[in-house]
């Protein structure tokens, strides 16, 4: 026991880690929290918009989005379910904000759900502030789920550190995005789901499912390979509840598209595999570097991954960690055009497989090589810094 509390001090080291920097990131925004939500001015109606926040002339990003949400969560469900007109959803909301796609990320509404209710239920004025909160306790959770994952794998505690080197971790923090509390959640399911709390892994795989969709493979890799097992062994209740988070968001996700259209369907993004990469080279000739520094650290984990499955002849095929790496895989070589749009769809999308693979290495060899590590946190380092340099 000793011991283990001993080298918990990782997770919290991890989480002052994230919330200095972050706190170094807000000075340089000139110490306003609204800057993470890079709300464009073109999606705001200046009438009905009436909220202390910075606004960009260029496009913003998808934190702008989750921000609205957090806003009127609600009546922005209600509305994508039954629009009053035709028309209505090309409109700002009373928030004053449009939303490009309301059925996507009202879909998403777990991340903008908690910042409402850390905003004093709507009441407080400091909504800009419990988004970036909600982001850095993901992490933290993420982090402490790691690190239950490595005591549970036998392996040094300290790796329970390396999501911080991967560059998407600082692109959804200082962006506003989901992705953090997705992850975070679907970390959590895996380990219900490995310590065979099947209760457990229905809500928390519903929490990380409603969050971000993407996570699905987490879920998915987990729930496969115990389902097997119970299936064998005629366990229905557990396979039922193995299947709830993906049932409730097929539910969630035909409610909300019943009368509103949306174009954010899976399937209208598969592609040749690396297709993408190749236009967003082309289109994007000032920005290389960004793609191969995004590149290279997610290449080398993934390629340390599969060569550790080759060594072991696939032995641990079925295990959850294994399908889990391959599931992502798989997702990221087929659905290119959704992942390669630009360099940060890129590195955010990529989370769950440097996720995934990093507890493949660290359950088969109870480690990640250094050169991967140094790399991985190198380009890191160099995101950050550009980052406070564009502010």
């Amino acid at each position: 026991m000793h011991n283990r509390e001993k080298s918990s001090c990782w997770v919290f080291a991890g989480l002052w880690v994230t919330i200095l920097l972050t706190a170094v990131y807000w000075h340089f925004a000139g110490r306003d929290f609204s800057a993470f939500i890079l709300l464009s001015d073109n999606n705001i109606e200046q009438v009905a918009f009436n909220e202390e926040v910075k606004v960009y002339p260029h496009d913003g990003y998808d934190g702008q989005f989750f921000y609205a949400l957090a806003l009127h969560p609600f009546e922005r469900i209600t509305a994508t379910f039954n629009p009053p007109s035709e028309n209505s959803l090309d409109r700002p909301f009373a928030s004053g904000i449009r939303i490009d796609n309301p059925v996507l990320r009202t879909k998403r509404i777990g991340y903008p759900l908690l910042a409402w209710a850390a905003n004093g239920f709507g009441q407080g004025g400091y909504l800009p502030f419990a988004l970036v909160l909600i982001n850095i306790l993901g992490i933290g959770l993420a982090i402490g789920i790691c690190f239950l994952l490595t005591m549970l794998f036998k392996a040094p505690s300290y790796y329970c550190l390396m999501p911080l080197a991967f560059i998407g971790t600082w692109i959804c923090l200082f962006r506003d995005l989901s992705d953090h509390l997705g992850v975070a959640f679907g970390l959590l399911s895996l380990y219900f789901v490995v310590k065979k709390r099947f209760w457990a892994f229905a809500l928390m795989g519903t929490a990380a499912m409603l969050t971000k969709e993407t996570v699905i493979f987490i879920l998915l890799g987990g729930a496969f390979s115990i389902g097997l097992s119970a299936l064998r062994q005629k366990q229905y209740e557990r396979i039922m509840l193995l299947s709830f988070p993906f049932l409730a968001y097929l539910g969630w996700s035909t409610f909300l598209g019943w009368h509103t259209p949306s174009d954010g369907t899976l399937l209208k993004h598969f592609d040749w595999p690396f297709a993408g990469i190749a236009r967003g080279y082309i289109k994007a000739l000032p920005l290389p570097l960004f793609w191969l520094g995004t590149f290279v650290p997610i290449a080398l984990i993934s390629l340390e991954g599969l060569l550790e499955l080759w060594k072991t002849r696939l032995r641990s095929l079925f295990q959850p960690v294994t399908l889990i790496f391959l599931f992502n895989l798989v997702f990221v070589l087929l659905l290119s055009k959704a992942i390669y749009e630009d360099p940060f769809s890129f590195a955010r999308n990529m989370l769950p497989l440097q996720y995934a693979a990093m507890l493949l290495l660290i359950q088969q060899k109870q480690g990640v090589s250094w050169f991967t590590i140094v790399v991985s946190a190198g380009t890191a380092t160099l995101f950050y810094f550009a980052s406070i340099l564009n502010l």
